[in-house]
């Protein structure tokens, strides 16, 4: 319970506490003030009548005396008074009752007894009579029960109004107490940027200045590992005069690019003319050559995508080409070799260009490796330079790429038509054993084939189909909740992502769907949440507040992202293994990765794990767990029971 609550708490029972002692001493001192009157009413009526009764009891006028007797009767609460005289045969009697408006229970609260009184009738030597009076504590009870009833209802005002004002004041007088838990709350959520505003109360003033002061700190320290990642990172995966990749970026950029169903070619680039410029005008005119293709490769887009750009050598450089149409291509090859052409020509004035660019590119397919696209790409390389043009594809080698992009639209919206997608998962293992999930993947059936994402994702991605393949995985997984006993995890498209009214609908799908919601775990990748971190930033609150989880895919590759782990607080990131090289370097590297990882609460998982050696190797740089060959893709079961 809040420290606000318990105090409204107290202070509601000390009001009631007070209010009840005030009612009893009130109606208690009531009470005595009732039943003094009435002794004393008794006794003064009894000693009247005793007196005045004398000259009708001597000469036996009964009916005189019956008169005085019900005069009297009707001026006093008694409830009954009888005449016992010596010459009357029987006493003359006279009662009546009063109504009872005080209920049985708050009488049996409450002991007020009935007032007797008797005197004897003076006549001389011996009394006449006597007279005998019982008075009636109806009227006093219901004088008091009349006096609860108001006490009641203006302490319970009095409670509610009271009640009411510290709930005012002392809403007010927590406030810096409220705005520190939020503060400290949204440290934890937010990060450490806003500091908490100052406090008037003295005896916060200390708190809340401690608290900046650790906020700060940990921003620093967040900011210092985030620095020293990006720092490693230069060391071992950046060319220092191009501030482009190296040859282990390329190699790691490849090997995470060929596990993922994204399409896209590879081109080698040779600048030839960097030779004749290092010749004629000395290595600050290369140097300066090599930082403008540099930056002309960061700078280039194809279809709004950037290039995964590294130098290999003095004068060869490499770069994985986004996935577009062959016309697309073409154009895009066209206007950047004309630029770096432009660069590096020695004289810009004269009348003709030469070609002192070449590049040979190879178009990526399913099942491709590292070194075949390399070998490829150079082939092509080389038929460019022999037939003295920019650039040379490499001809394709799968007779799976002979069908054409809208073939394999038409096969994919088929399969979602039809609901015919087959369904594998593959287990994510934590260090001690434990599943953390299971990926979904789809696979798409064609007669006796069984295509992998990575034949139809690259066409689904081509026409912005992501968001129907989305809503597809997620219906088909709540259709049959109650038989996967798994937890599990979906990537989500940049195509919902992107988009405003597919991931309004994704979202209203979720609130929809709690319980679904609620065991999934929704995967982002690193370049989708850094071209939309206000849609990631919506979806992932929603997702928290929903009870599910928020990971983020192909993590690292661009440590832009570093920043945005503060406020996005993914519940966890993937890393492939491809990442880290055998050198020490990139073993502390990876140590980093984790330690800022760990620093917002996020597990780190390293995917692509095949050999016990990398298990072992995940453990010691301090990941979370692992995905990989050792935990194999398997069918995802659905239990009908």
């Amino acid at each position: 319970m809040s420290l606000y609550r318990r105090l409204i708490g107290a202070v509601i029972i000390l009001l009631l506490l007070f209010s009840t002692g005030v009612f009893v001493i009130e109606v208690q001192q009531k009470r005595d003030v009732l039943e003094q009157q009435q002794r004393n009413q008794v006794a003064n009526l009894t000693q009247a009548l005793s007196l005045s009764l004398v000259p009708f009891v001597e000469v036996g006028d009964w009916v005189g005396a019956e008169t005085l007797m019900r005069a009297t009767f009707d001026g006093g609460s008694v409830k009954r008074m009888y005449l016992d005289a010596v010459s009357r045969d029987k006493p003359l009697r006279i009662e009546q009752q009063v109504r009872e408006d005080a209920p049985s229970l708050f009488r049996s609260m409450i002991d007020l007894p009935e007032q007797e009184g008797e005197r004897d009738i003076s006549g001389g030597w011996s009394p006449l009579g006597t007279i005998y009076i019982e008075a009636d504590n109806n009227t006093a009870y219901n004088q008091l029960w009349y006096l609860a009833l108001k006490m009641f209802g203006f302490l319970s005002i009095a409670v509610v109004i009271a009640v009411l004002v510290c709930t005012v004041l002392l809403r007010w007088l927590l406030s810096p107490l409220h705005d520190l838990s939020s503060h400290i709350s949204a440290m934890e959520l937010q990060g450490f940027s806003k500091p908490l505003k100052p406090t008037s109360i003295k005896e916060l003033q200390g708190i809340t200045a401690a608290v900046n002061r650790l906020g700060q700190r940990l921003k620093e320290q967040y900011d210092a590992q985030a620095q020293q990642v990006r720092r490693l990172q230069s060391m071992a995966e950046r060319d220092a005069v191009s501030d482009l990749g190296n040859r282990a970026y390329l190699a790691r950029v490849m090997e995470e690019w060929l596990a993922s169903a994204d399409g896209g070619a590879l081109m080698i680039l040779q600048v030839d003319a960097l030779d004749d410029l290092y010749r004629r005008d000395g290595f600050e005119a290369r140097d300066n050559a090599v930082r403008a293709i540099g930056q002309q490769l960061r700078a280039a887009r194809l279809n709004n995508e950037p290039l995964n750009a590294a130098r290999l050598s003095a004068n060869e450089f490499a770069a994985l080409l986004p996935d577009a149409d062959d016309d697309e291509r073409y154009r895009f090859l066209e206007q950047l070799m004309g630029l770096l052409n432009r660069i590096v020509d020695a004289n810009p004035l004269s009348d003709e260009q030469l070609d002192a660019c070449r590049a040979g590119i190879v178009v990526k397919e399913p099942g491709a490796r590292r070194m075949t696209m390399l070998a490829a790409a150079d082939k092509a390389l080389q038929a460019a330079r022999e037939r003295q043009v920019d650039w040379e594809m490499a001809p394709k080698a799968s007779a799976a790429s002979e069908r054409n992009r809208s073939e394999w639209r038409q096969l994919v919206e088929q399969a979602i038509d039809n609901d015919t997608f087959a369904f594998v998962a593959q287990p994510v293992l934590l260090s001690n054993g434990e599943e953390f999930h299971r990926e979904v993947y789809l696979r798409l059936p064609e007669g006796d084939r069984v295509h992998s994402a990575g034949s139809f994702v690259p066409v689904v991605y081509h026409f912005r189909m992501g968001n129907r393949l989305d809503e597809y995985v997620c219906d088909w997984i709540d259709r049959r909740r109650a038989g996967l006993t798994n937890r599990l995890a979906v990537n989500l498209t940049v195509d919902t992502l992107g988009n405003a009214v597919a991931l309004g609908r994704f979202m209203r799908w979720l609130e929809k769907h709690p319980h679904t919601a609620a065991g999934l775990d929704i995967e982002l990748s690193e370049a989708d949440v850094l071209k939309h971190p206000t849609s990631t930033q919506k979806l992932c609150d929603q997702v928290r507040a929903l009870g599910g989880r928020t990971g983020i895919d192909r993590f690292a590759r661009n440590l832009q992202i570093m920043p945005y782990l503060v406020s996005l607080r993914p519940d966890y990131v993937k890393i492939d293994q491809s990442f880290f090289v055998r050198e020490e370097v990139d073993t502390e590297l990876l140590r980093s990765l984790c330690m800022a990882a760990h620093q917002v609460n996020a597990r780190v998982i390293v995917t692509r794990v095949e050999t016990e050696e990398q298990r072992q190797r995940v453990i010691d740089i301090g990941a979370d767990g692992f995905q990989g060959y050792l935990a194999p893709v398997e069918a995802l079961v659905v239990d009908e029971h």
